[in-house]
């Protein structure tokens, strides 16, 4: 009797966590982002959302290798970011100093993109800009310019990078998220579909 109580104890513990399980720190990078090249047309469940890769794959000698670069990215909802701020070791202050900034400029949550490139200059955010578009896939809802943020030291899939991109416009569901750098010669390069 008193191994079941304990056990109904813990479950009923663990369940106001159950739907941000999967949240943790919010600065920490998901591992299914650092995979090596997602593939198009294929769909990935990120955080309770399905991410699909519509486009995106380039045909080098790198494809499907540990080599190749990596544009992948997740989505989080407003209360997903919220609830991740309280896994941060930082102080109470920093908290609700990052609570308010969220609840005021991610309305429409957040994008965290995760890029790799074989050179350090290519992988700096400073070239790359999202586009949000709408379930029809032709009204631009906002586009984001990246600002400055230096790669990081190569790991095994080359220098790389990683942020948060706080959406402030709520959006509905299924949207569009087109990731494109500057020095590439497509006029988009990536593009994938967020889904429930």
């Amino acid at each position: 009797m008193k191994k079941s109580t304990i056990a109904l104890f813990v479950l009923l513990l663990a369940f106001p966590f159950c739907g941000i399980a999967q949240i943790n720190d919010i600065t920490k990078i998901n591992d299914n982002l650092t995979e090596r090249p997602w593939l198009d047309q294929h769909a990935y469940e990120l955080n309770g959302y399905t991410i699909t890769q519509i486009f995106g794959e380039r045909k080098a000698i790198q494809s499907h290798s540990n080599l190749g670069s990596i544009t992948t990215m997740a989505y989080l909802d407003q209360q997903q970011l919220l609830a991740g701020i309280d896994t941060m070791d930082i102080s109470k202050e920093k908290k609700a100093e990052l609570k308010e900034k969220y609840k005021n400029d991610a309305a429409g949550g957040a994008v965290q993109l995760f890029i790799t490139r074989l050179t350090e200059s290519r992988a700096n955010f400073r070239w790359f800009f999202i586009v949000i578009r709408g379930e029809d896939d032709e009204e631009k809802i906002m586009e984001i310019d990246l600002k400055y943020q230096a790669s990081q030291l190569p790991d095994a899939n080359g220098w790389w990078n990683y942020t948060n991109i706080l959406l402030p416009k709520e959006v509905e569901f299924p949207f569009y998220v087109y990731v494109n750098d500057r020095q590439s010669q497509y006029l988009s390069d990536y593009k994938f579909k967020v889904d429930k």
